[in-house]
């Protein structure tokens, strides 16, 4: 019987990826790994959403961002919006891709929405009618 053996410039046994004890391919990575990094640029990229329609995230490493999860990993349009509004996105906060393509994550394409009574307005649209309601019922409370 043959054994497999180890080539002569062998340094890795598993994949170098975090909580990944897979056999070691190439580059350090285990297969699942080595492909999501040829495929998509980043070992740690995962498809989300139906696969038949196209409607994935494309998800980045920001180990200690606010908006990250346990891994550290975060979806690229919410990252944007992060850093455009210089805040982390509330629970509450939604990134809406305006010409419905989940992969132009270019600011110009996103808008925050809110999930707060009612569900899914634009902030634009809800500071307008707050300043309505105010305009009405508390036009003191507006200072001008």
């Amino acid at each position: 019987m043959k054994t497999k053996q180890k080539p002569w410039n062998f340094k890795y046994a598993v994949c170098t990826i975090d909580d990944c004890d897979k056999e070691h391919i190439a580059n350090g990575l285990c297969q699942m790994h080595y492909t999501r990094n040829r495929r998509h640029g980043n070992p740690l990229t995962k498809a989300r959403g139906h696969k038949g329609k196209g409607s994935t995230y494309k998800m980045i490493l920001v180990k200690g961002h606010p908006n990250a999860n346990s891994k550290g990993i975060i979806s690229e349009h919410r990252l944007v919006m992060s850093e455009h509004l210089g805040r982390p996105l509330l629970t509450n906060e939604n990134v809406h891709h305006i010409n419905g393509n989940r992969k132009d994550n270019r600011i110009e394409n996103l808008e925050l929405w809110s999930e707060m009574q009612p569900s899914g307005q634009r902030i634009e649209d809800k500071v307008e009618y707050a300043l309505e309601i105010l305009r009405l019922y508390a036009p003191e409370k507006l200072g001008a």
